[in-house]
């Protein structure tokens, strides 16, 4: 085997392992974080640059880069561009962004020297520019092979961060479904408006300050959002009685959560948002429902949403009782400690909130 086929067949694996890591994310930051990484690796460039084109304004903005200091990037926007449709024309075509600035940006030189020596391939899809993907070195520091590898790059890499965009698109619709169908459910007890919002807000605090990565915190997010979605199945006459209500009342209120796990079972992506769906009403000290769970048998989500559930209904107007203060709520909330609530949680959720009220 000769150098240049070795060299060929190490540049395929390279491509393989890059479009593999490309697509093991939907996440567009951690997306965006591989290619500027993995460009890095493959082309033996300390600094990377990601460069979007704005189709209606004909300008360049750097969206994120690797290895610059803020210094070095003091211009953001490049206005008026020219095109660059000929290195999609031309594979393995690459430009520089003297090819791509107006005359009127060319003493952007002078501010920011570094991109003028840099190297860009088309962020391409399909024949369409969505901006440029840009690397330090000359044209002709780079064999063809690499200047074949960078192009390549620079189109799985555009079609990794679209694919990623439209997820984080689709998801936030979804969320917003989801939220909208969940405020519809809760506005039948007219004293309920905007809590599923807060909810999820108290939630999502805490789950933040205990470092819970992204994956669990958008499962949190979605059980806090849809975690009374089993009222759906619950009378009016009991969501909206002003009195207290009978034993059979209770009863029946009590069966919500398994309504909600059981409405969310027919969907196989929400199978990691059930737990906190169906046991919000666990107690710490085992006397809750629907199973009876007690301490850390009650999954982490659900333990959260009680705490986060429980304030928002002490602080919000309720028809038998006016809304208590939040320091007077996490009052109420220490005296059930160990009991209703798990008491590590609820120290740093006490913590969060008075030094929310401090400011």
């Amino acid at each position: 085997m000769t150098y240049n086929e070795d060299t060929i067949v190490s540049s395929l694996h390279s491509l393989h392992d890059l479009s593999k890591a490309l697509n093991s994310s939907l996440d567009i930051s951690r997306v965006e974080e591989m290619i500027l990484h993995k460009t890095s690796k493959l082309m033996r460039s300390p600094k990377v640059l990601i460069l979007l084109l704005n189709d209606k304004t004909k300008s360049l903005n750097i969206h994120n880069a690797l290895g610059f200091e803020p210094s070095e990037l003091m211009v953001h926007t490049f206005e008026n561009i020219q095109p660059f449709d000929h290195c999609i024309v031309h594979k393995g075509s690459v430009i520089t962004i003297d090819e791509v600035l107006s005359p009127a940006d060319r003493e952007i030189r002078e501010i920011c020297p570094q991109l003028f020596e840099m190297l860009f391939a088309p962020l391409e899809i399909q024949g369409k520019a969505y901006g440029l993907l840009g690397v330090m070195g000359r044209k002709k520091n780079f064999s063809r092979i690499d200047l074949e590898i960078f192009c390549s790059i620079g189109s799985q890499a555009a079609v990794a961060m679209e694919n990623a965009g439209l997820y984080a698109k689709l998801h936030s619709t979804f969320l917003h479904t989801a939220e909208a169908m969940a405020e519809a459910i809760s506005s039948r007890d007219p004293y309920t408006g905007g809590h599923t919002r807060r909810v999820r807000t108290y939630a999502l605090q805490l789950a933040e300050k205990l470092g819970l990565n992204a994956e669990e915190k958008n499962a949190l997010r979605l059980a806090a959002i849809l975690h009374d979605v089993g009222k759906i199945g619950i009378d009016d006459a009991i969501l909206r009685k002003t009195e207290q209500l009978t034993a059979e009342e209770r009863l029946k209120m009590s069966t919500h959560p398994r309504i909600g796990a059981r409405i969310l079972g027919y969907v196989d992506e929400m199978k990691a948002v059930i737990p906190g769906v169906l046991h919000h009403h666990e107690w710490f000290n085992g006397s809750g429902y629907p199973d009876g769970l007690a301490g850390e048998q009650i999954p982490l989500q659900a333990r959260i949403i009680a705490i986060a559930d429980a304030f928002d209904a002490l602080t919000t107007d309720r028809p038998y009782r006016r809304a208590s203060t939040a320091v007077a709520a996490l009052d109420i909330l220490a005296r059930e400690s160990g009991v209703h609530f798990d008491p590590e949680l609820l120290q740093i959720f006490r913590a969060l909130q008075t030094a929310a009220q401090a400011q």
